[in-house]
């Protein structure tokens, strides 16, 4: 069925003419006559009785009528809102990010997004590296923000900024009285670690590795924020990006490492074939380079 017969027959109940139908629709009338014809034949019923002086719709017209508004509403409103899809007016976006990134930009990206946008469905996790890796891969988000994807992973990386990695240790700790610190001196100290196969810990470990040093005593934990916590309770010292540690605890103070001078990368993630993205998400994508490289 021709959604213009539908429009037709639509304008013609309205104007109650056929005549006054072809002006409203820009249409000759015997485009009119020739489509409601052609609906009525579709249809096998009589839409309008025409043996009156005014046009009138048939019993079967006044149920038409109903279908029709009801048919025309719904595509008037897809077609509404495919647009806003398209424009990135609504929809949803989905963003894997990183603790660090997420703890110090999140509010204030989403404070101007929100503001933009308030149609989209914005779904943000707070996940480690790998995990941003494998929900992109895994089709969960549209969007990660965490260090580098191993190579050929399916994965592209566009960096946005790159951190030193430096010491966290408690306030009363013995090194904070040493003019230089390296990796030597935390030989014996109860180090406090990510899990694997977090970035942090891979560089960590690859470091120690290099030195012949040995990552004995250890505390492995899931979360920078309760390790900075564990940090000043005294339970260990922390090897950290210093992005993580620029609102340290009271209690902890930071150090830099002399023989070790690692910076990690942090960025954008994306598929290699991703999918379209919608203004919305380039939006975001732009809004969160700003506030990372204010």
């Amino acid at each position: 069925m021709d959604l213009r017969h539908l429009q037709t027959f639509k304008a013609i109940a309205e104007e109650g003419s056929f005549v006054q139908a072809a002006d409203r629709l820009q249409y000759a009338q015997s485009t009119i006559t020739l489509q409601i014809q052609q609906l009525e034949e579709e249809l096998g019923v009589e839409l309008f009785d025409r043996q009156r002086r005014k046009i009138q719709l048939t019993a079967a017209g006044r149920a038409m009528l109903v279908h029709a508004q009801q048919v025309l509403n719904q595509v008037e409103q897809m077609q509404q809102d495919l647009s806003d899809l398209a424009t990135g007016e609504s929809g949803t976006l989905r963003v894997g990010m990183i603790e660090p990134v997420a703890r110090l930009h999140l509010v204030e990206v989403l404070r101007t997004f929100r503001a933009r946008y308030p149609r989209i469905r914005l779904t943000i996790e707070v996940l480690s590296t790998i995990r941003t890796h494998e929900q992109l891969l895994a089709d969960q988000i549209d969007l990660g923000i965490s260090t580098p994807p191993p190579t050929n992973s399916g994965l592209v990386f566009e960096p946005l900024l790159t951190e030193p990695m430096v010491l966290l240790l408690p306030g009363e700790h013995p090194l904070r009285e040493h003019a230089s610190i390296t990796l030597s001196d935390l030989q014996g100290e109860c180090l406090l670690l990510t899990h694997p196969p977090c970035a942090y810990r891979s560089a960590i470990e690859q470091a120690f590795m290099a030195r012949g040093l040995s990552l004995s005593a250890s505390i492995e934990i899931g979360s920078l924020e309760v390790i900075k916590q564990a940090v000043k309770e005294r339970l260990g010292v922390a090897i950290l990006p210093r992005i993580s540690t620029r609102q340290a605890p009271r209690g902890t103070i930071i150090r830099n490492i002399e023989d070790w001078d690692l910076h990690l990368p942090f960025g954008l993630i994306t598929r290699s074939i991703p999918l379209p993205q919608g203004k919305a998400a380039q939006a975001f994508c732009s809004l969160l380079r700003q506030a990372v490289t204010k």
